[in-house]
């Protein structure tokens, strides 16, 4: 490393290269019109890894990136996660999913289960054909379990960004995805506390699932019964008028750090408690808070996430397992996804084009599933190569979202009035 590279500066040039590269490239170089933001920050910090710039400029990636240099990184990751769960919490509105018939239920948990169940099955296989796939804590069905939610899960916000882009958050077919994303990520956090209970007490056996679900249980009685209520007390004292200022932005940070600690304390993670201490905040003064803090914690936190990621990917092209993993996930998410949806939709009296477009927008990713296998890989569930395997398939199910969902569109548009002709024939 040059001499006059001292750590601060060292940090400032990681910080301008993470903030500004990925946003740049979005907006300036015609890709805003191709794929989410999100997709190109993802990408760009698996560019900055050991699978892109390690290869091509070692000494460079050694002297940006050294062990050393990572410990300023590692912080404001962890803090990019906890507010994006957050804001995941936030944009969640459970009164509005209310009151949707049984339809509506039926698609939304299709939309999750179906592709769960396949990753579930593709996950046991897989640690009988690829046992280096499976973490160090992980047997056969622990990893199958773990698998199978990677394969299920939709990513609320970033599909949200999709949606907004394509213009169709004021189309009935936009607020129907959208409710769907909400109960998949409802059902995924049930899921995830699951495995991580199911991880946690692997050493202590069934007596240790049991304590840290116990404990998972109380924790979410305690915030419902008395954090909530408690939270919109303070809320309405400081922000009265539902402007949301300093002391509100205080109080809000304050009672979201807690409830991350509290479930990493009891043996689940961090993000858990991050994700329900968005769900807590008075809806009235929830567009108030994504206001203050989703631009920040998305465009200037999120980046060093990104990069701590793309660090921990390494795909090696002649490890073909690892190959065959992603190209299998990938298929699985693709056809589970839009099938557990698009047919579903179609029984409980959704139009076929209505139908296969909310089945095209349900395999959005983002930035959740890199979570989720982040959370994977700290709790020993799946290991390098396999995180590596399917961050890369979350990358791609989730750039193919937008193309896909415009595709069947058009196709479904010229297919009716052939059908119907056909009818009338």
């Amino acid at each position: 490393m040059p001499p006059a590279l001292t750590p601060a500066l060292l940090f400032l040039v990681q910080a301008i290269l993470l903030i500004a590269g990925p946003f740049l490239l979005w907006r300036l170089c015609g890709v805003k019109h191709v794929a989410p933001m999100v997709v190109i920050q993802i990408l760009f910090g698996i560019a900055l890894g050991p699978s892109g710039l390690g290869n091509v400029a070692p000494g460079l990636w050694g002297a940006l990136f050294a062990p050393a240099s990572l410990a300023p990184l590692s912080g404001l990751a962890l803090l990019a996660v906890v507010f994006f769960a957050f804001l995941t919490g936030l944009h969640l509105d459970v009164d509005e999913l209310r009151g949707r018939g049984r339809g509506f239920v039926a698609v939304s948990l299709s939309s999750m289960l179906v592709p769960t169940l396949l990753g579930g099955a593709l996950g046991l296989w897989i640690a009988g054909a690829f046992p280096g796939m499976a973490g160090p804590k992980a047997e056969p069905w622990l990893f199958a379990a773990g698998f199978g939610i990677c394969v299920g899960v939709t990513a609320l916000p970033v599909l949200g960004a999709i949606l907004r882009e394509m213009g169709l958050l004021e189309e009935r077919v936009g607020r129907l995805a959208l409710g769907y994303a909400a109960v998949n990520d409802a059902l995924l956090w049930v899921l995830i506390t699951a495995v991580l209970a199911w991880a946690a007490g692997g050493a202590e056996g069934l007596s240790g699932v049991a304590m840290v679900a116990v404990l998972g249980f109380a924790y979410l009685a305690l915030t419902e019964l008395v954090a909530r209520p408690l939270l919109s007390r303070l809320l309405d004292r400081v922000a009265p008028d539902g402007r949301v200022g300093d002391t509100a932005v205080v109080v809000t940070c304050t009672a979201l750090l807690a409830s991350a600690a509290v479930t990493e304390l009891i043996g689940l993670h961090y993000i858990l408690g991050a994700f329900v201490a968005g769900t807590v905040v008075p809806r009235r003064l929830a567009a108030a808070v994504l206001d203050r803090l989703e631009h920040f914690a998305t465009l200037v936190l999120l980046p060093f996430f990104f990069t701590l990621t793309g660090l921990k990917v390494d795909l090696d092209l002649a490890a073909s397992a690892q190959w065959w993993v992603f190209a299998l996930a990938t298929v699985t998410t693709l056809v589970g996804k839009t099938l557990g949806t698009a047919l579903p939709a179609r029984l409980t009296g959704e139009s076929w084009r209505d139908s296969w477009r909310l089945g095209a927008l349900m395999p959005c990713k983002g930035l959740m599933e890199v979570i989720v296998l982040t959370i994977l890989l700290e709790a020993g569930v799946l290991s390098g190569a396999c995180f590596s395997a399917m961050v890369l398939m979350a990358v791609t199910a989730t750039a193919l979202t937008q193309p896909m969902t415009l595709l069947v569109g058009r196709v479904a548009r010229v297919a009716d009035p052939c059908r119907q002709q056909g009818l009338h024939g």
